[in-house]
């Protein structure tokens, strides 16, 4: 009787309502197996963080970035300390970074140029800025004396590293001037201005002021105030030089911050091009290298009056060129007369480098007539 009941309470399924069935309970048995799954991985993790297991990187094809000062490429004190012997290999391409960050044109000589002219000086090269191109070259990757055209650089890396309201003292350095050097007149103990001492190198070409700026800033970036006067005048000249690596001045060193002669003090005239268009960034370079002449008074109350040596930029002079815009002569012995100068015409910058010539007025004349020249192209090239 119970046996015929249970087997009467039956259900009786068709085979479309099993296969639904089996079905339904395949995807119950995925839910659970998932939620037992789920469950010990959440397990696991718990346990690994309670283990605090270390991470570990695989960096066999990764170059790491090395920690160092000079991949920001400020031209501050810190910044700019020698690289590391272990670093060494990277100096190149540390140099290719700077160049990208002052943004120096790097002038490209070729074979021929634009200005065929046959001049006496022995070294030259003619530079149009806005249309980066090199008018003229003679002799310009040969290796010559830049004499008092030194002071470019020595302006540049002062600027680089001095405040605008610095007082710069001048001391014992003034022992080290060479006799038969140019003077601004500074006295042991005279205090000028940053302004006043860039018009006392760019105008009358003080080698004392030359001595004085690398005394004072050569401190600056030692960090020390206390550091002897020889070792602050070195301190100075190893930034002059490391100044001149970053903006690709290649086969230039320099031994002193005034150019008076040393057989290890040399560039050419295809670097100077380079050191020019740096200083050309320093609007206080510029404008003090425009003045024809300047009459100061000390911040230590000394009066005093310079000339400017560029004879280009001088109204009375019987070579004044009237497009002339600034920037440094220098003369010894051995460099010969030297000039840097600047001019400017239909909205066009020329700069135009003359080394090596062996009188003054050689030195001018080949000046002049390269820079009339560079303007005829210029104007010929803009059909002006």
């Amino acid at each position: 009787m119970s046996g015929k009941k249970r087997k009467k309470n039956r259900k009786i399924y068709s085979d479309s309502a099993k296969r639904k069935r089996k079905a339904a309970l395949a995807r119950i048995r995925v839910f659970l197996a998932v939620l037992i799954v789920a469950g010990g991985i959440a397990g696991f993790v718990s346990l690994s963080k309670s283990v605090e297991a270390p991470l570990t990187i695989n960096s066999d094809n990764y170059q790491m970035l090395a920690n160092n000062t000079h991949a920001e490429l400020d031209h501050d004190i810190e910044d700019k300390e020698i690289l590391p012997e272990e670093t060494e290999p990277a100096e190149d391409a540390f140099v290719d970074q700077a160049l990208m960050k002052y943004k120096i044109p790097q002038p490209k000589l070729r074979s021929e140029y634009p200005i065929d002219m046959i001049i006496r000086s022995e070294y030259a090269i003619v530079y149009d800025v806005k249309a980066d191109e090199v008018l003229f070259a003679k002799n310009a990757d040969e290796k010559c004396y830049p004499a008092s055209t030194t002071k470019i650089v020595t302006a540049s890396v002062l600027l680089d590293n001095v405040a605008e309201d610095f007082k710069f003292t001048a001391g014992d350095e003034l022992d080290m001037v060479n006799a038969g050097s140019s003077l601004a007149y500074l006295n042991k103990g005279s205090i000028l201005s940053r302004d006043m001492i860039i018009d006392a190198l760019m105008l009358p070409s003080g080698n004392d002021a030359a001595y004085t700026v690398a005394a004072n800033v050569g401190r600056i970036i030692g960090g020390n105030d206390d550091m002897s006067t020889e070792m602050a005048v070195k301190t100075f000249v190893d930034e002059m030089n490391k100044t001149a690596r970053y903006i690709g001045m290649e086969n230039t060193h320099f031994a002193n911050p005034d150019g008076f002669h040393d057989d290890d003090h040399y560039t050419t005239v295809h670097d100077m091009l380079k050191a020019t268009l740096y200083a050309m960034t320093k609007p206080e370079i510029m404008a003090s290298a425009a003045k024809p002449n300047e009459y100061t008074v000390f911040e230590s109350g000394e009066e005093v009056s310079w000339e400017n040596s560029n004879r280009l930029i001088q109204e009375y002079s019987d070579i004044y060129y009237m497009y002339a815009t600034g920037m440094k002569t220098g003369m010894t012995d051995q460099s010969g007369y030297c000039v840097v100068a600047t001019a400017r015409r239909f909205d066009h910058d020329v700069i135009c480098i003359v080394f090596g010539a062996s009188a003054s007025d050689i030195r001018w004349n080949d000046t002049i007539a390269l820079l009339d020249a560079a303007f005829v192209q210029i104007r010929n090239r803009e059909g002006i």
